[in-house]
C-alpha cells in the first residue's frame, strides 16, 4: 500500500496543491521518495501533472487536510482513496489514520468548491477544453483560468476599463499611490 501526503515544513500541508513537495510512504510508514510538487507552477497543465505523479507512484490512499471538489473528483475517479487529515497532527498519527474509514472523503462535493474557477469561466472556459466530457479524462483539475486567449484577453481588457473608471471616481493619495477612502 502507497500512502502519499502533501507536504510544506515536514509537516501535512494545509492545501493540497499548495504543498511544496509530496512524500511516498509505504504500509510501515517508511518515506519511500518525495517529489516537489509540479502543481506549484500553476495551471491545468500543473495540477494535472500533480495527480498523473500520484496515479504514476501508484498511490492508494491520500492524506489532505483541504483539497478542492474538482481534484478531489478526480482522484476519487482514478480509485485513490482520500484520508481527511490536519497539519496539527504527527506525520505518524496521520498515516496510521489513514486507513480509518470514518475519515474517508467519498464524494467530491466533500472538497472546497472553487469559486476562481467559476470566476474565470470554468477550465478551459468555452474553448470546448477541460468542460466537454471527454477532456475531463484529460486530468486537468479545473480552477485554472486557462480559457480562450482571445476570451482572456478581452476580459482583461474590460476588467481594466472598469477598473480605471472606479478609480477615476476617487480622490487619489500620492502616499504609496493609494486610492484615498
Amino acid at each position: 500500500m502507497i500512502i502519499a501526503m502533501p507536504m510544506s515544513r515536514g509537516k501535512l500541508a494545509s492545501h493540497f496543491t499548495k504543498a511544496q513537495r509530496i512524500g511516498f510512504f509505504n504500509e510501515y510508514h517508511q518515506l519511500i521518495t518525495s517529489f516537489d510538487n509540479p502543481a506549484l507552477a500553476g495551471g491545468c497543465s500543473a495540477k494535472k501533472a500533480m495527480l498523473q505523479l500520484i496515479v504514476q507512484q501508484k498511490t492508494d490512499i491520500v492524506i489532505v487536510q483541504h483539497i478542492g471538489e474538482r481534484m478531489l473528483g478526480k482522484l476519487l475517479d482514478a480509485q485513490i482513496s482520500v484520508s481527511k487529515g490536519d497539519h496539527s497532527e504527527s506525520i505518524e498519527a496521520l498515516l496510521t489514520t489513514a486507513t480509518d474509514l470514518n475519515r474517508r472523503l467519498v464524494d467530491a462535493s466533500q472538497g472546497r468548491s472553487s469559486l476562481n474557477h467559476e470566476k474565470k469561466g470554468g477550465c478551459c472556459s468555452s474553448s470546448g477544453g477541460c468542460a466537454s466530457s471527454e477532456a475531463s479524462s484529460d486530468g486537468c483539475a479545473g480552477g485554472c483560468g486557462c480559457s480562450n486567449k482571445a476570451d482572456e484577453s478581452s476580459s482583461r481588457m474590460l476588467d481594466k476599463q472598469h477598473q480605471s473608471t472606479v478609480l477615476a471616481d476617487k480622490p487619489v493619495s500620492y502616499s504609496g499611490f493609494r486610492t484615498a477612502n
